[in-house]
């Protein structure tokens, strides 16, 4: 079942919640401006669109549609742009939501799965300021670019905290960091191939042959690309520290294993002598030395004793044991 929740004003009055039979009176006056934001539209929503605002067939196949690219395409006169948000998942990885919206003269539509906290936030941005007066539904357009961009920056500053946790682990070989950076590296490769078009959309909508933004609100547009790029920057560096964790990681595994390997070393080394020293007074012959004798045995353990500690002594003073 959807939400659907609509916003209107016009002129110097404030905005105000309208009800969606409204919708067809309050897009006749160009003067009025109104935000209709549906939350997990179904087929009748989009039938709604049809009747009130003549989409387009194709946009509307799209606006049902998931997992597209994001994108700006012109209808004449009306936009459709894809985007998508992002919001702190489990352990925590980054979870994205696609956003589909609608703009033309005097209305700003927006369609979405489950909650969305930045749009939340630029309706009431949208509602309780008066550059909404100034620009029009520009000023709701880009309301809308300004929080999602925003939104990017305390998604990856967690992922932040999170690759600060991992590092913490690099030197814990039994650990599974391999894992775990796996995850999160695929997770941000993920988020990347996501919002990367982002840069494309907000660059295209700048440009000064797109009349979709008054000149009054260019800059402010470029601000929230110059936002798109440092976050995907961000997201650039948290994998090459991840890349950084794995490689330092593997490095520490495998200079443990070397430590292992020189330990197992000098130990076979050390027990090899006293060995060699019982197998040669073990020989089936009557020449070896002080076979003959009553301290015969103890001269040979001795032997094995001082050869077998004097090894270790050896290898523990050069740091193999």
């Amino acid at each position: 079942m959807s939400i659907c929740r609509a916003v209107a004003h016009r002129g110097n009055s404030p905005a105000r919640e309208v009800d969606l039979r409204e919708i067809d009176t309050l897009l006749a006056d160009k003067e009025n401006l109104l935000w209709l934001d549906i939350q997990d539209p179904t087929p009748e929503d989009i039938e709604l669109l049809r009747e009130e605002f003549r989409f387009h067939e194709l946009a509307l196949e799209d606006a049902l549609s998931r997992g597209q690219r994001s994108k700006v395409d012109e209808y004449g006169d009306f936009y459709f742009i894809v985007l998508y948000t992002l919001s702190i998942g489990t352990d925590p990885c980054i979870d994205t939501h696609e956003l589909h919206a609608f703009w033309g003269h005097n209305y700003l539509v927006t369609l979405h799965e489950g909650p969305i906290a930045e749009i939340t936030a630029a309706i009431k941005r949208w509602a309780t300021t008066s550059d909404r007066r100034k620009h029009g539904v520009a000023y709701e357009a880009y309301t809308l670019l300004d929080s999602v961009v925003d939104g990017y920056y305390p998604a990856v500053d967690a992922i932040s905290e999170r690759i600060e946790d991992l590092e913490a682990r690099v030197f814990d070989t039994n650990s599974d960091l391999i894992r775990d950076v796996f995850d999160l590296r695929r997770n941000l490769t993920d988020v990347r191939r996501r919002i990367a078009p982002t840069r494309d959309v907000l660059n295209e909508l700048i440009r000064r042959d797109v009349p979709v933004f008054p000149p009054q609100l260019i800059p402010y547009l470029s601000d929230v690309y110059d936002h798109s790029i440092r976050a995907l920057d961000g997201i650039d560096v948290n994998r090459e520290l991840l890349t950084s964790a794995m490689e330092s990681h593997l490095s520490a595994i495998s200079n443990q294993l070397n430590v292992t390997v020189r330990t197992m070393t000098a130990l076979t080394i050390g027990l090899m002598i006293p060995t060699l020293i019982a197998g040669i007074y073990g020989m089936n012959f009557h020449l070896t030395p002080s076979e003959e004798t009553s301290w015969g045995f103890t001269l040979a353990m001795v032997l094995m004793v001082v050869s077998a500690a004097g090894s270790f002594a050896v290898f523990r003073r050069v740091g193999w044991l």
